[in-house]
Formats: C-alpha cells, sequence, structure tokens
C-alpha cells in the first residue's frame, strides 16, 4: 500500500473498501464550496458541523434541535426552509457562534459519508491547507485525498487543491504538477473550473475568491464518532 492514494473522482470515493478506509486518514475536498464553508463557520465559533447527504435528513435533525442553524444548497442554490446557504462568508460569528451547523451540499457532503469509517477524517481546502498536511503527517499515512467533484464527474477545482496537498505532503503525483502551473492565480483557476463557473452563472461568483485564499485559517475540521465536524 502506497503512502498516497487521491480519489479525484466520485467513482473513486463510491467504490473504496472498508478495510482499506479502516486503515487510511482522509483529506475531503469540496473547495466550491463545502470544505470552505466548514472551516469558516468553526472559525467563526460554530461548535461543530454536521455533514449530511440528503435534505430531508437535514429537516429531521433541525427537527430534534431547533437551535442549530440548517444549511447548505442544491445547484448552487440556497434551499428553502434553511436558514443559510452555502457561501462561506455568510458563516459569521454573529450567525453561527455557539451553535452546531447542519450542512447537506450538491458534492461535499456526499463524499464526506463515503469515508465514515476511516481512521480519521477530515476536511481540506485551500483555507486550512497547510493545517492539514501537518495533521496528516502527524497522523501518519496511509493517506487517502477524496475529490468531491462535480456533479458525478471529475472536479479541476478540487484537483487543483489535491495537487498542493500532496506537495505539502512531499509527494509525487500528476496533481502536483496541474497545481505548480495554476498556483500563481488559484481564483482564476477555480472561477476557471465548472463549479466556479456555475456558481458565476447563480450570481455566487464573489465566493470563489474567499475560497481560493491560501492558509486563511489553522483548524483542522476533524470528524468525530458522532459523526460531527469540530476544529
Amino acid at each position: 500500500m502506497s503512502d498516497l492514494a487521491i480519489c479525484y473522482l466520485p467513482s473513486q470515493w463510491r467504490a473504496l473498501e472498508s478495510e482499506y478506509l479502516r486503515a487510511s486518514a482522509c483529506a475531503v475536498i469540496d473547495v466550491i464550496r463545502a470544505t470552505s464553508t466548514i472551516v469558516t463557520a468553526l472559525a467563526n465559533g460554530a461548535s461543530g458541523v454536521q455533514p449530511v447527504a440528503d435534505v430531508p435528513d437535514a429537516f429531521v435533525l433541525k427537527a430534534r434541535d431547533p437551535e442549530a442553524v440548517l444549511a447548505g444548497e442544491r445547484g448552487g442554490q440556497p434551499l428553502p426552509g434553511f436558514d443559510l446557504g452555502n457561501s462561506p462568508e455568510e458563516f459569521t460569528a454573529e450567525r453561527v457562534v455557539g451553535r452546531r451547523v447542519i450542512l447537506t451540499t450538491t458534492n461535499g457532503t456526499q463524499a464526506l459519508a463515503a469515508c465514515r469509517g476511516a481512521r480519521a477524517v477530515m476536511t481540506v481546502g485551500l483555507l486550512n491547507l497547510d493545517a492539514v498536511a501537518a495533521r496528516l503527517r502527524e497522523l501518519g499515512p496511509p493517506w487517502i485525498i477524496v475529490c468531491a467533484g462535480y456533479e458525478g464527474h471529475f472536479g479541476y477545482d478540487d484537483a487543483v487543491v489535491a495537487g498542493a496537498l500532496a506537495e505539502a505532503l512531499d509527494q509525487e503525483h500528476a496533481l502536483v504538477s496541474l497545481y505548480r502551473s495554476v498556483w500563481r492565480d488559484l481564483a482564476g483557476a477555480l472561477l476557471g473550473s465548472l463549479a466556479g463557473q456555475e456558481l458565476v452563472k447563480v450570481d455566487l461568483g464573489k465566493d470563489v475568491p474567499f475560497c481560493a485564499q491560501r492558509d486563511l485559517f489553522s483548524i483542522v475540521p476533524m470528524m468525530n464518532e458522532e459523526g460531527v465536524l469540530v476544529g
């Protein structure tokens, strides 16, 4: 077993075997926007972020905990009946401090669900990349980097972040070359991705430059036994 595997297609992370997961520390990427939103919420004082794959399950959890913040999107757009969408800058201290966030998104929360059972599960974006790399080194290999992708397909934006994380771990991979080809203009690279372009279409393109900031936070969201991400 090599030190690092990168799942850059959703079909790859959906096929992860339980035995392999149990041996591995997983870092999940959905840079536009779920994993950027998660670390921002925790940095602004949320008590935890609970990723949920399905909208009905999110409503059930909200009914059990009315003080929780119900957040998420489908197709980039905020969901009816939800408190917040999936724009990181919405998750201000005034809105989330001391509260649990229940989050469901098109891609990221599904990828997180697929990694349950791993030795450790964390989320990573450009906003906290070096902190996650340091935590992965502490935990030791094997490591799996999981790119959420875009609606079941390859996500260029997540692949760029996977390359950056592989470089930070001193690992050789083709995606390292991808990252090195765009590192001087990460916002431009992310805006050029399918996910970035879709946000522009729904007037949420402003989220992309925020998600493209490198190492704004030192928080590593880690999934606990209850399936909640805490910093």
